[in-house]
């Protein structure tokens, strides 16, 4: 009888990222998200603030130029992957911030700080 053969198992391999010591960090205020077949395109950048002399100009201002920054392409379950994760993050960043004022509060309290973060 012909030995069964068995397929490997699917495994979850954990990517680390290395060498970002020197990759510059952008303050980014605007995002393009576009979607292919298969994948989502992404173009961040940044706009500056228009001068606005008098109030009255705001209404003549149809569109403000962005500055593009970054752009990348993600495939379909990276991108669910990044939904999940970025939900996480933002459902649990104000809890985060809590703890930490409270950790400064603290330590205020018994003249440990050094009011890094008032």
């Amino acid at each position: 009888m012909p030995e069964e053969k068995k397929l490997p198992q699917p495994r979850h391999v954990k990517t680390i990222i290395v060498g970002d010591e020197n990759l510059p960090t952008h303050y980014v205020n605007s995002v393009n998200i576009r979607a292919g077949l298969e994948e989502f395109f992404f173009t961040f950048g940044t706009a500056i603030p228009l001068e606005i002399a008098d109030i009255k100009d705001i209404e003549n201002i149809d569109s403000i130029n962005a500055h593009a920054v970054f752009r990348c392409a993600m495939s379909r379950s990276m991108m669910k992957q990044v939904i999940d994760l970025m939900t996480n993050l933002y459902e649990n960043q104000p809890v985060q911030r809590e703890q930490l004022l409270t950790s400064v509060r603290k330590d205020e309290e018994h003249g440990d700080s050094d009011n890094r973060y008032s």
